[in-house]
């Protein structure tokens, strides 16, 4: 009987270590980690986001070129950015409302939003550049693989994993963003076809977004002007060293994040000179299942 009992206990301890490790396996997935985290961020109907860039190779005044904030609500995502033009000593701001398959613009001080749907692909692009819905679309669309970052504060709710994204899959994005922009890939041109003539800005590679590259290439004269407008977005590309990782820090009861963190380091040829460059893209997550009401343009639009 003795025996018997021992044997039972031996079993008992047994099955409950084995247990115990499974789950430990489980919460020390960075891989089930990041999905869960997505799961649960997708899942919110409203929250509140802002952020900024910030170039980190030099202290300039181009060190934080974009500013952005917004929130979503249901199906509905309101977007304001900032855009600074350090050289002419001004900052452009442009508001966007995404509602379903409508997306809604207004430059400036506007009153009116305008009806550009999908077809004013450099809008769309900026929303895109600095929406945490995208961010974590890209990550799912690129990363390479995820590690769980030590905890700095054992004390608090927060921890935090790295998701590394794939430096081929990046370049073949970054391509298509500048096809866009000079209008020789296939597709919508970024030009837009409505009154907006928005450039917007490149996540990737921050300081072409200043479009010298594209000045280059409009020295040269004649009809080869598109023809030879690809092959020098691929020279750029092609020569190009670019790493990029996101930075998830979430709370780890609720499992939701609290910012994202993408870091970009990349190095390029323009205009004969050797590039390097760290960018960083910050967001930051809030007010989970509490926004104010978005804007509505039901009464202030402009068909485009």
């Amino acid at each position: 009987m003795r025996k018997c009992w021992t044997l039972c206990m031996m079993m008992t301890v047994l099955c409950t270590a084995l247990v115990g490790c499974n789950q430990m396996g489980v919460k020390q997935n960075p891989g089930s980690t990041y999905e869960q985290v997505r799961d649960h961020f997708s899942a919110q109907p409203s929250y509140a986001f802002y952020g900024r860039t910030k170039l980190l190779t030099a202290n300039s005044s181009n060190a934080n070129m974009v500013n952005f904030s917004g929130r979503k609500d249901g199906d509905a995502v309101y977007m304001k950015v900032k855009l600074s033009v350090p050289d002419e000593k001004r900052v452009d701001t442009l508001a966007l409302l995404n509602q379903g398959d409508k997306l809604y613009a207004k430059e400036g001080n506007d009153q009116n939003w305008k009806n550009v749907a999908s077809k004013d692909a450099a809008l769309q692009q900026e929303m895109n550049n600095w929406s945490p819905i995208f961010s974590f679309q890209q990550m799912d669309e690129m990363k390479k693989n995820v590690r769980q970052l030590p905890d700095e504060n054992p004390n608090d709710d927060l921890e935090a994993i790295r998701v590394t994204l794939d430096s081929a899959k990046l370049k073949t994005w970054l391509a298509t963003q500048m096809r866009e922009q000079t209008g020789t890939g296939s597709g919508t041109s970024i030009q837009s076809t409505s009154d907006f003539k928005h450039k917007p800005k490149l996540k990737l590679a921050m300081a072409l977004s200043d479009g010298n590259w594209k000045k280059t290439h409009a020295k040269q004269a004649g009809p080869s002007i598109q023809s030879r407008m690809s092959p020098d977005v691929n020279d750029i590309v092609d020569q190009m060293d670019v790493e990029a990782e996101y930075t998830i820090y979430y709370n780890k009861t609720s499992m939701l994040p609290t910012s994202l963190s993408m870091s970009i380091r990349s190095v390029y040829d323009l205009n004969n000179q050797r590039v390097h460059e760290h960018s960083q893209v910050e967001t930051y997550l809030q007010n989970y299942g509490r926004v104010q009401p978005l804007p509505s343009p039901a009464d202030h639009t402009i068909e485009g």
